[in-house]
C-alpha cells in the first residue's frame, strides 16, 4: 500500500501543485510550467519504480529538493534579481530565440547568431510551441539539473557504492554554481547534461559493450557538439584514452593501429579539420585576449601563442579556473556571493584527491573517463580563460565531476558517517570488480 501511495502520489501532487500554479500564473508562465510538469513527472515515475526502493527513494527526495531548489531560485532571478545580475547570455538566447521561431514562422530575418546554434536552436522550438515565454527554458534547465544529479549518482555508486551515489547527488543537488547555472536560461544546465550522459555512457561500455550505453555516450556527444563542440572533442579524446589504456597491455599492436586508423580517418572530418585550426595556440591566444576584459579579467597580457608560453602559464591559469576568485579577490558583490562555495570547495579538495587515487586504484576503467575529462577540461580552460565570472561558470562543467570524487573519497573514509550514526552502516570497503 505505501508503494502504491509512493509511486503515484508524488507525480500526482506535483501534477497538482503544476496546475495550481498555472491557474493564477501568467499567461507566459502558463506555457512555462506546462512544459515543466511534462519533464518532471516522466522522471519521478521511474525513479518511484526503480529497485531498490530504499535507496530509489532517496535518489526521488533529492532529485525533487535539487528541482524544486532550481524552480524557486529561478522565479527570484525572474522577478527579484536585478536584470542580467547573474549573466547577459540568458536574454540573449531568449531574444535571438523569439527572432528564429519568428523566422522559422516566416515573419522575420534570420538573427545574427554567433557560435553554436544548438541552444538557440532549442529556444525557438520551446517558443514555436508556446509563444514567447522566457521563462519555459529555463524550467526545463531546473529539471536537466536535477537529472544531472541522478548521473553523478550513477557514475559516483559505480566508483564507490550506493553511499557515494547518494553522496555524490546531494552534493550536485545544492552546490550553489550548479544550482545557478540551471537556474537561468544558460546552456550550461544542458551541457553537464550531455557531458554526464556520455561519460555515463563511457563508463558502462568499459564493463560491458552493448548497445544501451553506445547510444547513451552518442546521445550524449551529439547534445555536447550541439552546444560546445569543443568540449565534445574533449570528451572524445577524454573517452578514447580511457578505453586504449587498459588494452594497451594485453593487445598494443591493434589497440594503437586502430587508434591511428582512426584517426586518419577523422583528421579527414570537415569539422575536425575546422576544430584544429580553432585549437591552434594562436586562436587560444586571440580568444584568451578577447576574454580577459572588464573589472573580473585578469592576467590580461599572458601570453599562450607558442607550446612552450602556453606551459609556462598553464600552472598560474589552473590556480586560477580551479580556485578563483580567491577570497582576497572579491570585488563587487556577484564575487561575494561565491565565497561561501569557494570555502566549502577548497575543505573538499582533500576528499576529491582521496576519490580519484581510491576509484583509479580499484575501478580504473570505469574512473578513467570522467579523471580524464575533468583533467584534459581543466588544462583547456585554463589556458583559455582570462575573466574570473567566466572561468567560474565554465568551471562548472568540471566541478561536478570533482564533487563526485570527493563523494566517493568520503564514502570510503570512516568519518563519512560513523556506524550506528542516524542508523547508518559501516563504510563498504572498495574492492575491485575487474
Amino acid at each position: 500500500m505505501r508503494s502504491a501511495l509512493w509511486l503515484w502520489g508524488v507525480p500526482l501532487g506535483l501534477g497538482a501543485f503544476g496546475g495550481a500554479l498555472a491557474t493564477g500564473a501568467p499567461d507566459d508562465m502558463a506555457g512555462a510550467l506546462a512544459v515543466w510538469g511534462l519533464v518532471l513527472i516522466p522522471v519521478c515515475l521511474v525513479l518511484s519504480a526503480r529497485e531498490p526502493r530504499d535507496e530509489s527513494r532517496a535518489l526521488l527526495a533529492i532529485f525533487l529538493a535539487a528541482v524544486f531548489v532550481r524552480f524557486g531560485v529561478a522565479l527570484l532571478v525572474a522577478y527579484a534579481a536585478p536584470s542580467q545580475f547573474f549573466a547577459l547570455d540568458d536574454h540573449k538566447y531568449t531574444r535571438y530565440g523569439i527572432e528564429l521561431a519568428a523566422h522559422w514562422a516566416g515573419e522575420g530575418p534570420f538573427p545574427e547568431i554567433y557560435g553554436r546554434l544548438g541552444y538557440y536552436a532549442w529556444n525557438a522550438f520551446l517558443f514555436t510551441l508556446l509563444g514567447p515565454s522566457p521563462l519555459a527554458p529555463v524550467f526545463v534547465n531546473t529539471v536537466l539539473g536535477g537529472v544531472a544529479c541522478l548521473l553523478a549518482h550513477s557514475i559516483a555508486r559505480e566508483l564507490g557504492g550506493p553511499r557515494a551515489g547518494l553522496l555524490a547527488a546531494g552534493i550536485a543537488a545544492f552546490w550553489p554554481s550548479l544550482v545557478l547555472w540551471s537556474s537561468l536560461n544558460l546552456k550550461d544546465a544542458s551541457a553537464i547534461f550531455g557531458l554526464l550522459l556520455l561519460l555515463r555512457g563511457a563508463q558502462r561500455l568499459a564493463s560491458r559493450i552493448a548497445l544501451a550505453p553506445v547510444l547513451q555516450l552518442a546521445l550524449g556527444f551529439f547534445v555536447v557538439a550541439m552546444l560546445r563542440n569543443y568540449l565534445a572533442w574533449v570528451a572524445g579524446a577524454s573517452v578514447a584514452l580511457a578505453w586504449l589504456l587498459p588494452r594497451l597491455r594485453t593487445s598494443p599492436v591493434v589497440s594503437l593501429a586502430l587508434l591511428g586508423a582512426v584517426g586518419v580517418m577523422l583528421g579527414q572530418v570537415a569539422p575536425i579539420q575546422e576544430l584544429a585550426e580553432e585549437a591552434s595556440f594562436e586562436s587560444i591566444d586571440r580568444a584568451r585576449r578577447g576574454l580577459a576584459l572588464g573589472a573580473s579579467a585578469y592576467l590580461a597580457d599572458a601570453d599562450v601563442s607558442t607550446p612552450a608560453r602556453a606551459l609556462g602559464f598553464l600552472p598560474v591559469g589552473l590556480v586560477y579556473f580551479l580556485l578563483a576568485p580567491l577570497p582576497w579577490q572579491l570585488f563587487n558583490s556577484r564575487q561575494l556571493f561565491t565565497l561561501p562555495e569557494m570555502l566549502a570547495w577548497y575543505a573538499l579538495i582533500p576528499l576529491v584527491v582521496l576519490g580519484l587515487r581510491d576509484a583509479l586504484r580499484t575501478r580504473f576503467a570505469a574512473a578513467a573517463p570522467p579523471a580524464f575529462f575533468a583533467a584534459f577540461a581543466s588544462i583547456t580552460y585554463a589556458l583559455v580563460e582570462g575573466n574570473l565570472g567566466t572561468a567560474y561558470r565554465h568551471r562548472a562543467q568540471v566541478m561536478v565531476l570533482f564533487l563526485l570524487f570527493a563523494a566517493v573519497g568520503a564514502a570510503g573514509r570512516r568519518f563519512a558517517l560513523r556506524p550506528g550514526a542516524l542508523g547508518a552502516r559501516p563504510a563498504p570497503v572498495l574492492e575491485s570488480r575487474a
